[in-house]
């Protein structure tokens, strides 16, 4: 399966995988490999210091 989103575009995580106080928006900071057939993102939230490695099945694309 191959990355369906970009560098730069910005995503929401799922409700079933978010872990943060808020509805935040993530930005994608770079394409990371597959962990079998589940493309990863390097992602990061302004409202966070953190960055997250998340699953593609983990976010959906924003809607703002």
């Amino acid at each position: 399966m191959s990355h369906k989103f970009k560098v730069g575009q910005s995503v929401r995580l799922t409700r079933d995988n978010l872990r943060t106080s808020s509805d935040a928006t993530f930005k994608i900071l770079a394409l990371r490999p597959a962990d079998g057939d589940d493309p990863h993102y390097l992602v990061k939230s302004d409202s966070e210091r953190v960055q997250r490695i998340v699953a593609q099945s983990a976010i959906k694309r924003d809607a703002n």
